[in-house]
């Protein structure tokens, strides 16, 4: 899918910051299923040439793309939203856990911000039948990651767009152990 060209000056300096990061770390390609909060990263992923961006239309698709990367020689990272984590869990549990693909996962996290503002932290709530009818609450922010632990996916937050540390300590992680590794982007780069 093409994706209109953009100039640097519309892309905030701090997921420019992102896009040199992953520039940095060796990231060749980034496959992408784009959601509201991704936006921004990916008009900033665009305008790095040593970046290849790809999107896919399923998130098990995404996850199928990086591993066929990393199998060909290439070191991908993935970029989706959480709910589509969900989704991509057979890509992730039968291709790259399988695989032992060094993965950098890039999770954006619907729901929790929604969940904090009216008092519940997304992890530290019991999932109930209670919980996942809330409509005042997104379910997925309380089960992605339950989820995660489930499919033996370590996981790290991002929650300051200033401290990318987490970023830099999963391609680590993920490259250290030969498997796929989580970062959950739990912040905003508007």
């Amino acid at each position: 899918m093409p994706v209109p060209r953009i100039h640097a000056d519309q892309v905030s300096p701090k997921s420019k910051s992102f896009a040199s990061l992953l520039v940095e770390l060796g990231v060749t390609h980034l496959v992408a299923l784009p959601d509201n909060t991704s936006a921004p990263l990916l008009e900033a992923v665009q305008l790095e040439d040593r970046i290849r961006l790809l999107f896919a239309t399923r998130e098990g698709e995404v996850i199928a793309l990086a591993s066929g990367l990393w199998l060909g020689g290439a070191s991908p990272a993935v970029l989706i939203q959480n709910t589509g984590l969900l989704e991509a869990g057979d890509g992730l549990r039968g291709t790259a856990s399988r695989m032992g693909a060094p993965i950098l996962l890039l999770v954006t996290c619907r729901g929790y911000a929604k969940s904090r503002a009216v008092g519940v932290e997304p992890r530290e709530v019991k999932i109930t039948r209670d919980v996942l009818v809330r409509p005042d609450l997104d379910s997925v922010a309380h089960m992605t990651e339950p989820t995660l632990e489930a499919w033996g996916i370590p996981f790290l937050h991002l929650r300051d767009a200033d401290d990318l540390t987490p970023v830099k300590e999963g391609w680590a992680q993920a490259n250290r152990e030969e498997r796929p590794v989580a970062v959950l982007v739990d912040t905003s780069f508007s």
